[in-house]
């Protein structure tokens, strides 16, 4: 198990996603916590399935850009825990629009979720990786944060500036034993692509080398990758899941 005993902060927990990195991250023995914030039938759904093979997850109810709820959050899992070894910034929202048409409202909303999210979660974990010297924070992202998509002008950039965080800290804190990475998904098969018309799923599929929608389960692996022992020598890297996309 490559993460027995190792204490895990996802958020974003239910989504489909952070169900799948949920399920890796238990399955290899780490001890999760799942931060969500509206979906309180699905943590409550996730839970039990998860306590039916035998893993225990605790779920909090909140944004992750409310900074009094998740300091709190954090020091409630350092009383019962101790530790924390790895955080995953999964949560993620879209409000997409061309930037002439982009209402100031949905541009706030998505950068409070998508960055100042990632950026407050990170601050508060901080303080106890360095502590023990040790730590795993990956943040998804998404391709559209490296290539651009006109359309996604809020999202992209959200991205974009976690891109940045990422490989900040990289440098600043990866001699004292706590690595950044990040993850670029394509498209993959989650509610959020749900909307996407039919010609435009196509068009994605068909500028990709494996001519097919990306699994969440593969997304989690990447995330598992990254949080265990098998990339000790992988810092500041931005790990692109997206079936090998041409433009």
């Amino acid at each position: 198990m490559l993460l027995k005993g190792k204490v895990a902060i996802v958020t974003g927990a239910t989504g489909g996603l952070g169900k799948a990195i949920i399920h890796k991250l238990c399955k290899e023995g780490a001890r999760v916590i799942g931060i969500y914030r509206s979906q309180s039938l699905s943590a409550e759904k996730l839970q039990a399935v998860l306590a039916e093979s035998g893993f225990e997850v605790s779920f909090y109810k909140g944004s992750v850009y409310d900074e009094v709820f998740v300091a709190n959050t954090v020091n409630k899992i350092i009383e019962k825990y101790n530790r924390i070894d790895i955080l995953v910034n999964n949560a993620g929202i879209t409000r997409d629009a061309f930037l002439p048409q982009m209402a100031s409202k949905d541009w706030k909303d998505v950068f409070e979720t998508n960055f100042e999210g990632a950026y407050i979660c990170t601050r508060e974990v901080l303080p106890h990786m360095l502590k023990r010297e040790f730590g795993r924070v990956i943040n998804i992202i998404s391709i559209s944060g490296i290539i651009g998509k006109e359309a996604q002008t809020n999202y992209c950039a959200s991205k974009g500036a976690v891109i940045g965080l990422t490989r900040l800290l990289s440098r600043k804190y990866s001699q004292k034993g706590i690595y950044f990475n990040a993850i670029a998904p394509g498209l993959i098969e989650t509610d959020m692509i749900d909307h996407l018309p039919d010609n435009k799923r196509t068009g994605i599929i068909n500028s990709t080398n494996l001519k097919r929608v990306g699994k969440a389960e593969e997304v989690a692996g990447a995330v598992l990758f990254l949080s265990s022992s098998l990339s000790d020598y992988c810092n500041n890297t931005i790990l692109t899941i997206d079936g090998g996309m041409l433009r």
